[in-house]
């Protein structure tokens, strides 16, 4: 290993364990919000769509869908809804106790 390069931690992961309490929830949250971001856009994509095309379809501008997409911000839940109910999607909510991974409830968003 170079020395110029050489850090005591081994991995991302390594340096994260290591940061505050409060420093690690905002980096779960930013990937949370990646993950979230990386779905919408597999979903548009999977529908054949530009941003612009879901955009019009959804009564949206496109710059709300580049937004979705890039996990910039925070969205409302009702606004995300609407969109992904026009290209033919439903958001399902699952709450689980991160203890014993039961689920305490779920619910389905959708427009009908």
């Amino acid at each position: 290993m170079n020395e110029q390069n050489s850090t005591p931690y081994g991995t991302i992961d390594d340096y994260i364990a290591v940061l505050p309490a409060e420093e690690q929830r905002e980096v779960t949250i930013a990937g949370l919000a990646l993950d979230l971001a990386y779905i919408l856009h597999q979903a548009r994509q999977a529908r054949g769509l530009s941003q612009v095309a879901a955009a019009r379809q959804a009564g949206m501008h496109q710059q709300a869908i580049s937004r979705f997409e890039t996990a910039t911000g925070t969205m409302q839940l009702a606004t995300l809804q609407r969109y992904l109910n026009a290209l033919g999607y439903s958001i399902d909510l699952l709450i689980k106790d991160n203890a014993t991974g039961e689920v305490v409830g779920q619910t389905t968003f959708s427009a009908t």
